[in-house]
């Protein structure tokens, strides 16, 4: 990368932009700037967003993993995004495009980002795929009125969709009568349909195989837990995380959130994709009988808490 050295009014300027920013973080930018030390542009990065939050005495984001997300985790918004974005750009003297910014989600994507950019590589940021309501619905098998996404995104790994409960969905009369609350279930539907079509979108690609929408099955979870109600009104955003694809299995960490706050957490959320007896041999050979377990959720109902493969339970959504 072609760096020149800063005029004392180029270094002036710096200074006087990153004066928010501790003493460490400007004299990193002076080192990168100056001196083309690539090892200061994390060092960088890491003081840049700090500038922007809210961090305890004697904490900072160099001790904070790569899985850290900048929306969730740190709290920082759009526009403050954009600001961090334009910041980094005037500290390291590269402008980062649009469709870049809009991928960056997680510490890692932004220091992943720069170092791609600083050592002159082809930027390896994950592109980000959007399904609205009439796209999801060319996709999958589910269809309204049993389709509880509204729209979603994949990007790498991660899945992420939402669905407002409009009021008028035909479980609401009778469940509960004179309070009306979205069952468990639904939601655990919710959160297969997303992984659902994570599947059959990524399983092709990444496998090489055809994949019928039809024949994506699920298997089960191994822990789940509500920690609060949702209601008509309330639009649930659901995120997963694939952490182990093989087929005929793929595996699910996730979560589903109600204006920011936490509905329900599950793990080891299991789909089955292909033909079923295929599933069904895989069930036999893992675990040859299923087990069940409950814990009592906050929702008022039982949430599935273990569950293991048995061939005669396997099921579509």
């Amino acid at each position: 990368m072609d760096t020149v050295s800063l005029t004392p009014e180029q270094e002036a300027k710096l200074r006087e932009s990153f004066k928010r920013c501790s003493p460490e973080t400007v004299a990193a930018i002076l080192r990168f700037r100056n001196q083309q030390d690539i090892g200061a542009v994390i060092e960088v990065v890491n003081g840049v967003i700090e500038r922007y939050l809210k961090l305890a005495p004697g904490e900072t984001l160099a001790t904070k993993s790569d899985c850290t997300k900048l929306g969730e985790d740190l709290g920082i918004d759009s526009l403050t995004m954009l600001e961090i974005v334009m910041a980094i750009e005037e500290a390291l003297d590269f402008r980062i495009e649009d469709s870049e910014a809009r991928a960056i989600r997680t510490l890692g994507d932004v220091r992943h980002y720069v170092d791609d950019r600083v050592h002159g590589r082809p930027v390896s940021l994950a592109t980000v795929e959007t399904y609205e309501r009439d796209r999801i619905c060319l996709v999958l098998p589910q269809q309204p009125p049993f389709l509880f996404l509204d729209h979603a995104e994949i990007r790498g790994n991660h899945v992420k969709g939402a669905y407002l409960f409009r009021g008028d969905e035909s479980f609401f009369a009778g469940h509960f009568r004179d309070e009306p609350i979205v069952p468990a279930s639904i939601v655990y539907e919710a959160l297969g349909q997303a992984g659902c079509l994570w599947v059959l979108e990524q399983v092709p690609k990444r496998l090489g195989v055809e994949l019928p929408a039809n024949h994506v099955l699920f298997v089960g979870m191994d822990e789940a837990r509500f920690s609060r109600r949702a209601r008509p009104g309330d639009e649930i955003v659901l995120e997963l995380e694939n952490t182990r694809l093989r087929a005929p299995l793929v595996v699910f960490n996730g979560r589903v959130t109600v204006g920011g706050q936490l509905l329900a957490r599950v793990e080891g959320l299991t789909l089955a994709f292909g033909d079923l007896h295929e599933a069904e041999s895989a069930g036999r050979t893992a675990e040859p009988a299923a087990t069940l377990e409950a814990t009592a959720g906050t929702n008022g109902h039982y949430a599935p808490a273990r569950s293991t493969l048995d061939p005669e339970t396997v099921a579509s959504f």
